[in-house]
């Protein structure tokens, strides 16, 4: 059992945490990911995007490119085609009908001043037995298949990989408050998937 109040206590200093929303948010994913199941394994993904992405318009009947800055729809872009790309890897057929079960949040990054992604996708019932270095390495080959991901800086996508049950190390709740912190009632970060895998405001 995911106990919220054991994973806040490095957070409850800072100004601008919002405990109750983080909660909430927190409560979300526990909902989306279902649970524990120490069989089954969670994917744990960052992506840090470009600070600008290539995009073509159609001026007068002429095709032309020109380059925006990366913003919180392009973040949501990539968010949702990661859920669709990972489910149709792994799950196959199955995933024109269902996703895997995915939660993800969008942050704004103080230091890089850019939207990044956080993800956890639940990699259950998998059309093919993997060890967890080899879908830490397909996941990473989709992520930087994305035209708004640099694939040029090593830590512009982070993966790991860990059981889904909850041990002295408090990995699992950790990973999902982690992508739920920023939580305020402001700016909800987190993404909700519906039944087809589109990922709206949750």
């Amino acid at each position: 059992m995911l106990n919220f109040e054991d994973y806040i206590h490095g957070y409850l200093h800072k100004p601008d945490y919002e405990k109750e929303e983080v909660r909430k948010s927190f409560d979300m994913v526990k909902d989306i990911l279902g649970e524990e199941d120490g069989n089954e394994l969670i994917a744990s993904i960052t992506i840090r995007l470009k600070n600008r992405v290539k995009v073509k318009t159609l001026v007068n009947g002429i095709e032309t490119i020109e380059y925006v800055k990366t913003d919180w729809g392009i973040a949501k872009s990539v968010a949702n085609a990661l859920s669709i790309k990972v489910s149709k890897r792994f799950w196959g057929r199955k995933s024109r009908y269902v996703k895997m079960p995915y939660a993800s949040s969008i942050e704004s990054s103080k230091n890089w001043n850019k939207e990044h992604i956080h993800a956890l996708i639940r990699m259950s019932d998998l059309k093919e037995e993997l060890t967890s270095y080899e879908i830490e390495t397909i996941i990473r080959s989709i992520c930087l298949s994305f035209e708004e991901v640099n694939n040029h800086i090593p830590d512009s996508v982070i993966i790991r990989t860990f059981p889904f049950l909850e041990n002295k190390d408090k990995i699992v709740g950790n990973a999902i408050h982690y992508i739920c912190k920023s939580s305020t009632r402001r700016y909800p970060p987190l993404l909700r998937q519906l039944k087809n895998g589109t990922l709206i405001n949750a």
